[in-house]
Order: structure tokens, then C-alpha cells, then sequence
């Protein structure tokens, strides 16, 4: 190989070498930039003075007297709102209230793809001082719920909670404890 040519060879090794670092340096910038977003994005638009009563009435949801450990959460978005709410029950009463949310078809079941520990979505139940629920196995049962999933009739025949909901909801059970459960219930609206 002659002179010249190796000092063209030299000379673009070095150049590529200097795009691919230029591109790797904007790609962890750019990446930076993301995740301060993101991580500004989670904290971001909590409203103030939402209460489970007053998250209930929006949702369509009826909380049963008997729930305990009440809370709730809206976060307020460009696109939608996501809204949390959570309470807990006797197993027994959960199993009741349950069968008066869903039709009789509708299947709850098990989470047999769970989340990776640390798993953080937009609108996060840490909020509320709990686990995400996609990252439960154990006595997690989970469905989704829409008020138009079903045919009118059917809804007229069954005694559900869709009759009462406004919104589409995901719906998540946990028996945290032998004889106590804690409903989960996410929903974004737009």
C-alpha cells in the first residue's frame, strides 16, 4: 500500500471515529434530555383536592360503604387525564363487589407477565404510597371494563356496575393479605 494511500486510510478512520463518537455524544444527550423529561413529566399535573368520593362520582364507580384505606389521584395530561383509584375490602366482600362490576363472562386473571420491579408508568400508584400492580403476581387477579363492552341488553339483564360507568377502566384486585384485598382501578380520560 502505498504512502498516500495510507494516510487517506488514516485519515478517515480518524474522521469516522469522530462521527461516531458525535453521534454516540448526541445519543446519550439526547437520552438525557428524554428521561429529564419523563422524570419531570411523572411529577408534574398531580390535581390538588381530588378525594375518592369526588373521583368515584367522575368514574361512575360506586366505592361500597365497607372499603377502607381510601385514596385517589388525577393527573392531569395534554392529551388525557389518568385517573387512580384505590380502596380495600374483606376478600369475601371483594369476591361480592366484583361480581356486581363486571358481567358474568367477563374473566379476571391472573398477571402472568409482570412488570419489572421498578417499572414506573406515566401516572404511577406510588403516588399513593403502593406498588404498582403489573408488577404483582400473588393474588393479583386484573380486567378491563368499558361501559359500551357490552350490549345494552346484556347490561339491562346483569346486575353490573357498567350501567354506572363513564369511563373505560382498568381493574386490578390484590389479596395483599389472607381476607384483604385492595382493588386498583386506573382510567384515562379524555
Amino acid at each position: 500500500m502505498s504512502r498516500t494511500s495510507r494516510l487517506a486510510l488514516i485519515i478517515g478512520v480518524a474522521v469516522s471515529g469522530g462521527i461516531t463518537a458525535l453521534v454516540v455524544g448526541l445519543s446519550l444527550l439526547a437520552d438525557a434530555v428524554e428521561s429529564d423529561q419523563v422524570g419531570k413529566e411523572k411529577k408534574c399535573c398531580w390535581k390538588k383536592g381530588v378525594t375518592p368520593a369526588s373521583l368515584s362520582r367522575k368514574l361512575g364507580i360506586r366505592v361500597p360503604n365497607e372499603a377502607t384505606d381510601r385514596r385517589a389521584a388525577l393527573k392531569s395530561g395534554s392529551r388525557y387525564d389518568t385517573a387512580l383509584l384505590v380502596f380495600t375490602l374483606p376478600s369475601g366482600e371483594a369476591k361480592k363487589y366484583v361480581a356486581t362490576m363486571k358481567p358474568s363472562s367477563e374473566v379476571m386473571v391472573p398477571n402472568k407477565h409482570p412488570r419489572k420491579a421498578g417499572y414506573q408508568p406515566t401516572a404511577p400508584y406510588g403516588r399513593l404510597h403502593l406498588p404498582e400492580p403489573e408488577t404483582l403476581t400473588k393474588g393479583l387477579r386484573m380486567t378491563s371494563l368499558c361501559p359500551d363492552s357490552m350490549p345494552l341488553d346484556e347490561i339491562d339483564e346483569e346486575p353490573t356496575g357498567l350501567k354506572r360507568l363513564r369511563h373505560c377502566i382498568h381493574l386490578f384486585t390484590h389479596e395483599y393479605e389472607p381476607g384483604t384485598t385492595r382493588f386498583y382501578i386506573r382510567s384515562d380520560i379524555e
